[in-house]
Formats: C-alpha cells, sequence, structure tokens
C-alpha cells in the first residue's frame, strides 16, 4: 500500500537540494534532483560544494535515511520533482508518459508474458523513464532495463532512479538509430511526436524489431495518425518481412493535451509462425470511466483467451 507521506517525504528531500543547489549555484532544478539522487546512492555530490552546504545536504539526506520506500513511492515522488524541473527548463510535460498509461501497459505486457520469460527490456527512447518504471512497478517484475537517450541530463536521472528503485540498469547516451543490440524480451517505448518528411517513428520501429529476440514483443505508443503518412506501404512491407501487427489500443483524448496518442502491439515472429486470425483493436475510453474501462478489459480478456486456443 502506497503511503502518500512517504511520496511527500521522498519529494521535499530532493527539492530541498535542488531548491539549494538552484539559489547557490544556479543548478537548473533537474541537475539539482541528479545530485540529490547521487548524494542518496553514494553518500557523494557530482560536483565541489561548500562545507556549509554539504552539512545542510546530508542533514537533509538524515531525514529519509531511515525509511524504507516503496518503488511505487519513489516513482511518485520523482514524477513530481520532473513536472516541476520540465517546467523550470521550458519542456513539455508531454515528455512524461502518464501514469495510467504505463499502468495499462504494465497489464497487457502480463498478458502477453503469461508463459514467457521477461528478463530484459529496452526502452529505445527512454526519456524520463516513466513508462518503464510504471509498468514494471505494476507487474512487480525485476526484469533488467536498458534505455537510450540523446540527453546527458535525462541519461543520468533515469540511471539514479531505476538504481534507487533498485532496476538492474544500462542506460546509453548516444542516438537512438545508433544503438543496436540483441536478445531483447520486450521492447516498451513511447515514440515521440515529429514532423519530417522520413516518418522517424517508421524508422525507429523498424531499426529496433533487430534487437528484439525471436517471439518477443514490441509496444509503443503511436500518434493517432500513424497509418497516415505517406510511407505506410512501405513500413508495413518491411515490418511484415520479420514481424506482424496484432492490436491497436486508441487511447482517450483526455489523456493528452493535444496530439493522441494509440498503443500498437507488434510480435517479432518465428520461423514459419502464423499471425493470430483476429487483430485486437479497442476504443478505450476514459480511466475515469469505469464501466466503460471495465467493458474494454473484459473485451481484452476475451481476446487473449482466444489466441491461447488457436
Amino acid at each position: 500500500m502506497i503511503n502518500k507521506l512517504n511520496v511527500e517525504k521522498f519529494y521535499d528531500y530532493f527539492d530541498e537540494v535542488a531548491n539549494l543547489l538552484y539559489q547557490n549555484y544556479q543548478k537548473t532544478y533537474l541537475e539539482g534532483m541528479n545530485e540529490a539522487f547521487n548524494l542518496l546512492l553514494d553518500d557523494n555530490f557530482k560536483e565541489e560544494y561548500s562545507k556549509e552546504d554539504i552539512e545542510i545536504l546530508k542533514d537533509a539526506k538524515s531525514k529519509i535515511s531511515s525509511i524504507e520506500f516503496l518503488r511505487e513511492e519513489v516513482r511518485k515522488g520523482v514524477q513530481l520533482g520532473l513536472l516541476k524541473g520540465y517546467k523550470h527548463a521550458y519542456m513539455s510535460n508531454s515528455l512524461i508518459t502518464p501514469d495510467t498509461i504505463g499502468i495499462f501497459i504494465g497489464y497487457i505486457i502480463e498478458k502477453l508474458y503469461k508463459n514467457q520469460k521477461l528478463e530484459n527490456v529496452l526502452d529505445p527512447m527512454i526519456g524520463s523513464g516513466n513508462l518503464v518504471f510504471a509498468a514494471l512497478n505494476h507487474m512487480k517484475k525485476n526484469a533488467k532495463i536498458y534505455g537510450v537517450d540523446n540527453d546527458l541530463l535525462i541519461c543520468n536521472l533515469v540511471r539514479n532512479v531505476a538504481d534507487l528503485l533498485e532496476y538492474k540498469n544500462e542506460i546509453f547516451y548516444q542516438d537512438t538509430l545508433s544503438y543496436y543490440d540483441q536478445g531483447f524480451d520486450l521492447i516498451l517505448t513511447d515514440l515521440p511526436i515529429v514532423e519530417d518528411a522520413d516518418y522517424f517513428p517508421y524508422k525507429a520501429i523498424n531499426h529496433h524489431l533487430d534487437s528484439l529476440a525471436i517471439g518477443g514483443y514490441f509496444i509503443t505508443l503511436i500518434e493517432n495518425d500513424f497509418f497516415e503518412k505517406k510511407d505506410i506501404k512501405i513500413f508495413q512491407e518491411e515490418i511484415n518481412k520479420k514481424a506482424y501487427m496484432f492490436g491497436l489500443i486508441k487511447l482517450s483524448e483526455t489523456l493528452f493535451k493535444n496530439n493522441p496518442k494509440s498503443i500498437l502491439l507488434i510480435r517479432k515472429k518465428k520461423e514459419n509462425e502464423v499471425p493470430p486470425k483476429k487483430f485486437l483493436l479497442v476504443d478505450l475510453p476514459s480511466f475515469n470511466d469505469t464501466d466503460g474501462i471495465n467493458n474494454s478489459i473484459i473485451k481484452i480478456d476475451e481476446y487473449f483467451k482466444s489466441r491461447e486456443e488457436e
């Protein structure tokens, strides 16, 4: 059971540190958060500060040192800080995938990996990490997290948060299309909103599918006009060579200020594997619509049951 007071205490700790480092050393709020996490994890800082300030910072740490925080208490506290830090840096809050989406995707992953190992997960555009952390926390899974981002500070932050949550992790600071590895059980990501001639989400999915293990799943958030881009036929032809799409869950527009999204489900096929006869297509209502959500869950449960019977 999540203790809201613990969420507040964890937030208050790094908020105090971040504010002091901003006032005395002109550190951004996100840099201050990262230093607060460095102190928690290593009892050390990456920068040099005055003896007086170090005493203040260590005193702040001492207030929470004896508390055993749950993973969700830490994640929720961090999310509050990220919202403040993004606002401070004039970054869009849309870069943080909403909790409800992460938790819902956790439910989908449980269905997909019911009889399949899940020892590692790659988020090739990990950003704040909220999507993968929320999903894994919901499932109570200890899969190793691999992440890629082209922002060094964000990489350091998400690495520290993963350490605080006690997930084994490897976070890489590089362009996502330059990253390649093999054998991931799951790829989970939230594709960015982009407008370019060569539609980036097509390139990203096609590229990272090569890193997915045979029989693994690629779960990604996509823009609702994903299938309306000019190169969609070429994309589908490329994907069908090594995988198949089997599900599309449209999320409620109430979750987004702009650019509503859907969840796309892809499986990397085994040799001679026949795709399921049915395609999962769900128009998800607002998560506040309890009856509507329950009806959608029933539909999804029935779909996965029918897959097992094929």
